[in-house]
């Protein structure tokens, strides 16, 4: 399906800009939509993508004036749907994007990873899942603009971070976002890349704080197993998120993470292509909701 922005700067004529799975917006020329007569908009301001191949979501990227849908903050990855205004300072975008097939051939394709030109393949990556702490009740006592600028700039630092290493930014879904790595055809997955990019988003979040000065706390969880998917690695031109049980199971570890009090673990199916160094816990065998085969679990100690 196709999208686009109509944008009506704040300065020049409007002008038409297509978009593909993702696009950033903001005052640099490199960005898919250039706001750079308003000193208002950040150099990195939001970024829309296609989580799913049909549904759009636009991420403020902790901007400090704001990224506003229908008059309404952007503070956690928010839908957009068809002809939904954006404003930025003084510049203000249309979105509209064709109305898709929602039967079940179209439904099928997608979760099959399906398009023109598009390979559909099962190929094994490494998962990475990394969720905030006490969102919810930070939430309820931080300011929403302070919240909004907090999760929009860890999502920027975080998601720097993974393409740094080599990764693709999946999905974010709420305060928690899904990462992989596995790009090359014929290539080993480098899990110690994912593995990597994890200590280092706990390294970020324990020199953060929440605006009230409680710690930013975050849970991490990795895992190694086959996704189905289209064009796996090619993050601008992908048309379905990847799915598959590795999926599920990486999202199962993030929850077990609070269970046992532990703010990065992994898998053994990860641990078995990672050369582990450093101190470990081994947490044996352990049960994921809505799975019937139990997952040996390892931690970071402490």
């Amino acid at each position: 399906m196709g999208a686009k922005l109509f944008v009506q700067p704040a300065q020049g004529e409007p002008f038409d800009v297509p978009i593909g799975n993702t696009a950033t917006i903001g005052r640099t020329r490199e960005n898919t939509v250039c706001l750079n007569v308003s000193p208002l908009v950040s150099r990195q301001h939001a970024v829309l993508r296609c989580h799913n191949g049909y549904q759009y979501q636009i991420i403020d990227l902790g901007s400090r004036n704001g990224t506003f849908v229908n008059d309404q903050r952007v503070i956690v990855p928010m839908t957009l749907t068809n002809g939904a205004r954006i404003r930025i300072a003084d510049n203000v975008m249309t979105f509209t994007e064709e109305t898709p097939d929602t039967t079940g051939e179209h439904l099928q394709m997608t979760v099959a990873g399906s398009g023109v030109g598009h390979a559909i393949t099962t190929r094994p990556v490494a998962l990475l899942v990394c969720d905030i702490r006490g969102f919810s009740a930070m939430s309820e006592k931080t300011a929403p603009n302070d919240v909004a600028q907090v999760l929009g700039a860890w999502f920027r630092e975080t998601g720097n971070l993974v393409t740094e290493t080599n990764g693709t930014i999946d999905k974010f879904i709420g305060d928690a976002m899904l990462a992989y790595w596995g790009t090359a055809q014929d290539a080993p997955v480098d899990c110690s890349a994912a593995f990597d990019a994890g200590r280092k988003m706990l390294a970020k979040a324990a020199v953060r704080t929440w605006p009230t000065g409680e710690p930013f706390r975050i849970a991490v969880a990795l895992h190694f197993g086959n996704v189905t998917c289209s064009n796996v690695g090619v993050a601008a031109e992908r048309d379905a998120t990847i799915i598959g049980d590795a999926v599920n199971t990486v999202f199962r570890l993030e929850a077990l993470s609070k269970q046992l009090g532990r703010s990065l673990i992994f898998s053994s199916d990860f641990s078995e292509h990672l050369s582990l160094s450093g101190d470990f816990e081994d947490h044996g065998d352990q049960s994921l909701k809505g799975k019937q085969q139990t997952v040996r679990v390892f931690s970071l100690a402490g």
